[in-house]
């Protein structure tokens, strides 16, 4: 038989373990939440990043197309006017578009280079959150039973000491107590 104390202590113990219990369940559903949210803003991210890539590339192949059309324009009214020599008509027009081409070529080049850093930047903010999120310590059944036995014999022998009458002398076993 234990006393009301020792009772209330193991309910303690009991009521204790259990809100453990509930506040490692909700900090583990916050920790899915993040992951969820990490996991659709990359995608989002590496989604407009894609975008973009495309964009760039329509764009570089417009531009290479107009100057394509611009440089064969220049070519056949520079012919059609009869300035001099054809072969050098054709050779100023083309190297002047060719420069032109190699300025199109870097831009996207350095488009390219730009949306690479940010898919690197994107994962790295992925990791960076799955990272930050702290690991869930469950509350342990072993424990709480230790302590449950624990109080439980506390209260057990402090009972039993108030129950026993006092002989005066020190008990020879654990039996007697």
């Amino acid at each position: 038989m234990c006393d009301v104390v020792t009772a209330l202590k193991v309910g303690t113990a009991i009521y204790s373990y259990q809100n453990q219990k509930a506040i490692s369940k909700g900090k583990r559903i916050a920790n899915d939440r993040t992951r969820e949210n990490a996991d659709s803003n990359y995608l989002a991210n590496i989604s407009k990043i894609d975008g973009e890539k495309n964009e760039a590339a329509m764009e570089k192949t417009k531009e290479v197309f107009k100057n394509t059309m611009e440089k064969k324009a220049e070519q056949a009214t520079g012919l059609n006017l009869g300035f001099g020599n054809a072969t050098r008509i054709l050779q100023s027009v083309s190297g002047k578009y060719d420069m032109s081409y190699a300025d199109i070529l870097t831009g996207y080049r350095q488009d390219m280079t730009a949306l690479m850093n940010d898919e690197t930047s994107a994962y790295a903010n992925l990791s960076k959150t799955y990272n930050s999120i702290k690991p869930v310590t469950e509350p342990s059944r072993t424990g709480l039973a230790l302590q449950i036995a624990t109080l439980s014999a506390e209260g057990y022998y402090k009972n039993k000491a108030l129950t026993q009458p006092e002989t005066g002398r020190a008990p020879d076993s654990y039996d007697e107590l």
